[in-house]
């Protein structure tokens, strides 16, 4: 996704990829139909792993339909939403974005001085474990350069 000569639109909603989330969904979904199938017998199979598969499978849902999260770009910043918190950030306040590693997953981090003075201790952590003091929770369908690029695009028009 590259907007080189294009201007940026003011305002930019992105949702996550369904289809991993539906994937996710049916995976969780087979767990619980496998924890049933096998019945009460052993009680911490049964309500222990069926209840987790079926608690992942709750949160999927809204995911996999759209509704659960987003991230919303626009002149002053961004807002990013998840099933249980909202967070906004100015790009004022944000460093660069770039891709991190974390596990077999790349995601956008980035760092902004009030998660450092929110979270002194936990900012430290993440930034030796990734290289940044905060990330995006999700990629919203586009690859982790891709929507750091978008990111720092929207950034750079704010003249940050």
């Amino acid at each position: 996704m590259s907007f080189d000569g294009e201007p940026l639109p003011d305002s930019m909603t992105l949702k996550p990829d369904r289809l991993r989330w539906l994937l996710i969904f049916l995976i969780c979904a087979g767990f619980v139909a496998i924890a049933i199938w096998l019945g009460p017998g052993d009680p911490v199979l049964f309500y222990g792993a069926g209840g987790f598969f079926l608690l992942c499978a709750l949160i999927a849902a809204p995911l996999m339909i759209g509704v659960g999260s987003s991230l919303t770009l626009d002149r002053e910043g961004f807002t990013c939403r998840t099933l249980f918190r909202t967070f906004r950030r100015d790009w004022k306040d944000c460093s660069d974005f770039y891709s991190v590693t974390t596990g077999i997953r790349r995601h956008v981090g980035f760092s902004t001085p009030q998660d450092e003075a929110a979270h002194p201790n936990l900012a430290a952590a993440n930034r030796a474990m990734i290289g940044a003091s905060g990330m995006l929770p999700d990629n919203y369908g586009l690859d982790a350069d891709e929507l750091a690029e978008l990111m720092n695009a929207y950034r750079a028009r704010a003249g940050c």
